[in-house]
């Protein structure tokens, strides 16, 4: 899973741009998905999921006034969203003791286990950069005519019918992947300050929280 940690460095180095595509959410009503290709000209409030962690739309660096864009900036939003959360994953998962059986992916902190890699077998993490350079260039560009991050005919079985209940689950995607981008972030930082893998921060107790009265 050492592969997880290269993905979410790379995926922090989008997340700025993730968070700049806004869209329409009233709080009650999920509005219909907006199929557009990375081409065409849309509105920020057309897009799915724009104020529901801020209430408004939240661009302070004008990134929205560029519609012609918005399309490009909510596939990013979605692409570095799923690699946060696959990379989340791999965390615990490596946290856990679950890995190849190779010793060189033996480490169970994800960070050192890169650094591992890095310097036992060079050639595979060069292979993984590569993996990663060839997501951010070249796949996964969107069709024309399909929505920001509809990657082919993936995961079409599980699109319900029902515009309401996909833009629901449209939505759903969305928050779990900003969540994601955040979380990612936050267990490389903490395992950096404490040395300790996922599952070790917890035993130990290192678990930041607020009190609630």
């Amino acid at each position: 899973m050492y592969a997880s940690t290269i993905v979410a460095l790379a995926a922090m180095a989008g997340t700025a741009s993730a968070f700049v595509a806004p869209s329409a959410f009233n709080g009650v009503a999920v509005q219909a998905p907006v199929k557009a290709s990375s081409t065409v000209v849309m509105s920020a409030d057309a897009m799915i999921g724009a104020d529901v962690e801020t209430g408004g739309i939240f661009d302070p660096a004008n990134f929205a006034k560029d519609e012609g864009k918005l399309a490009k900036y909510r596939a990013v939003e979605l692409k570095h969203g799923r690699i946060s959360m696959l990379a989340c994953l791999g965390m615990w998962v490596q946290s856990a003791g679950i890995h190849m059986p190779d010793p060189v992916f033996s480490e169970s902190k994800p960070i050192d286990a890169f650094f591992k890699v890095l310097s036992e077998r060079p050639a595979a993490a060069i292979q993984v950069l590569l993996a990663i350079t060839w997501l951010e260039t070249v796949a996964v560009k969107g069709d024309v005519g399909k929505e920001p991050g509809d990657v082919g005919n993936f995961g079409d079985n599980f699109k319900p019918a029902d515009e309401g209940d996909y833009a629901a689950l449209q939505l759903k995607e969305l928050k779990n992947g900003r969540l994601a981008m955040m979380g990612i972030m936050g267990m490389l930082l903490q395992e950096a300050l404490t040395g300790q893998s996922v599952f070790a921060q917890l035993s130990s107790g290192h678990v930041s929280h607020i009190a609630l009265t």
